[in-house]
């Protein structure tokens, strides 16, 4: 059998006679290879989520002389723990691993079975902080003896969900909420329904769905007590740990950068500092960057390592807040995403109170947004059960604020006169009444007209307010004007004009 059978591009593979593998989690697969040069093994590959279980489960089946796993590395997720927890207390009756505090899910194509045969038959010896002369020496140990494989080659089918994709404008989305996790879910939904399918080395099936240019937008997520509810594939005690990454310039074995010694340490220089110092002598100021990117260094191992996701951060002081934008050049936006918006707005506030400002919105943009295919079902699963809940709306109540104003709608008199030629003796002839719908604009909390609209019918308002979308941005609020002005042009016509009133109770007559 040609092996491995998935991740074949990724996996680090020197002999598949070798009885053991090495999972290092997020240290990078190169850097271990060279510490174990001179030592044999099967296979090194990364366990980044709980997600990559099933295919370790699987490439191991398709080549069961595997009997040894080596945790060893960085566990930035916990997803080593998981493993551990896997291994020692199996699946429940859903598939879901007992004892990992993140609910990862074993495939259940696999079987009750075939995992309980895994489980007994490979051991996994848990290395995680330990030097590198144990792990090179526990390696060597087993590879001195013959141990048979524990059964014959296996493969299992899949049934993975394959989204289907709807048509769009395939680039520049502006995705926005109060919270992380309601922007989240409103990206995950807008992938999972837009993204353009696409060839990656880093999933079983070799696929993920993208969007190009997600401008996500974020207003109040409170960075000293953040949101974070269950169905994140993480938890409040993994942020902590990965907040270091971002603010701090400290260096993590194993990890070849951090975004924190980038922005922190960036050849000497502490970029975030000089942005402090920048906003405290000219808050006026649009010099307030900072980059990651070593050009010479990352483009000499394009093909070897990977570049930094995050290439810059900007800050701007606008209305006496400070606004920050952040761009990358690709996320993961399942199990990235998040992590990053949390650390980052963090990072803002760390900014905002070192200069003196109150924060204003956070802003990501984000070059290529994909889902892998691996995390297909886990995020139809999120969506289903979180997405409406965490939106707050019903069919009888749905309502946002736009940002950019209120809009109200009234009906009012037009007055005329009859036509004809006036005599000296004329009677003047009597007033006729028309009405006509009187759309108004107003800035946001009652503030300045900006803008009025008339006309006799809906339909003249339509013509006359075709580029409402250059005034307001909320879908929703378009829609219902829409509506009112439907309502508004009825009771013109039923004879009853001065009936209208927005925002009224349901209608039955409409």
């Amino acid at each position: 059998m040609d092996w491995p059978i998935l991740y074949k591009q990724v996996l680090k593979v020197k002999d598949t006679r070798s009885p053991v593998g090495v999972a290092v989690m997020w240290t990078e697969r190169s850097v271990v290879a060279d510490l174990l040069k001179d030592t044999n093994y099967c296979a090194i590959g990364n366990l980044y989520s709980s997600a990559g279980i099933s295919a370790m489960i699987r490439n191991i089946y398709a080549n069961p002389q595997i009997r040894k796993i080596v945790l060893w590395g960085a566990d930035l997720s916990r997803s080593g723990q998981a493993l551990l927890s896997f291994m020692e207390h199996g699946v429940d009756d859903n598939y879901f691993i007992q004892g990992d505090e993140k609910g990862g899910q074993i495939e259940k194509e696999i079987g009750k079975e075939a995992i309980d045969l895994f489980r007994k038959s490979v051991e996994v010896v848990n290395l995680r902080g330990k030097p590198v002369s144990d792990l090179q020496k526990t390696i060597r140990q087993w590879n001195n003896g013959a141990i048979p494989p524990f059964s014959e080659p296996k493969l299992f089918p899949t049934s993975r969900p394959k989204p289907f994709t709807f048509p769009s404008e395939q680039i520049g989305f502006r995705i926005q909420g109060d919270t992380t996790a309601v922007t989240w879910l409103k990206i995950l939904t807008n992938i999972m329904r837009y993204g353009r399918n696409k060839t990656t080395r880093y999933t079983q099936e070799n696929e993920l769905k993208e969007l190009l240019n997600v401008m996500a937008v974020v207003y109040n997520e409170n960075p000293d007590e953040p949101y974070v509810p269950h169905y994140f594939p993480f938890s409040k005690k993994d942020l902590e740990t990965y907040y270091p990454q971002v603010l701090s310039a400290k260096h993590i074995p194993g990890i070849a950068y951090t975004y924190g010694q980038r922005l922190r340490n960036h050849d000497g220089v502490d970029q975030i500092g000089n942005i402090i110092d920048l906003i405290k002598n000219r808050p006026f100021s649009k010099k307030m960057v900072a980059f990651t990117a070593k050009v010479k260094e990352d483009w000499s191992v394009v093909n070897k390592g990977d570049t930094p996701c995050l290439t810059q951060v900007l800050v701007s002081i606008q209305d006496g807040r400070l606004f920050m934008t952040t761009h990358f050049r690709s996320q993961d936006m399942v199990h990235g995403w998040p992590r990053n918006v949390f650390s980052l707005r963090k990072l803002q506030k760390l900014i905002s109170d070192a200069a003196g400002y109150p924060m204003g919105a956070f802003v990501m943009v984000t070059h290529s947004a994909h889902i892998y295919s691996d995390d297909y079902e886990l995020v139809e699963k999120i969506l289903k059960e979180n997405y409406e809940k965490e939106l707050g709306f019903t069919s009888r109540q749905m309502f946002h604020e736009d940002p950019r104003g209120n809009v109200t709608i009234e009906v009012g008199e037009v007055a005329t006169h009859g036509v004809g030629r006036p005599t000296k003796y004329a009677v003047k002839p009597p007033k006729t009444v028309e009405y006509e719908i009187v759309v108004k604009l107003y800035a946001p909390g009652g503030g300045l007209l900006l803008k009025e609209w008339r006309g006799k019918t809906a339909m003249d308002l339509y013509i006359a307010m075709i580029n409402i979308g250059d005034y307001l941005v909320d879908p929703s609020h378009l829609i219902y004007i829409g509506t009112e002005l439907e309502r508004a042009e009825f009771y013109i016509k039923t004879g009853k004009p001065l009936a209208y009133n927005q925002d009224p109770a349901a209608n039955k007559e409409l």
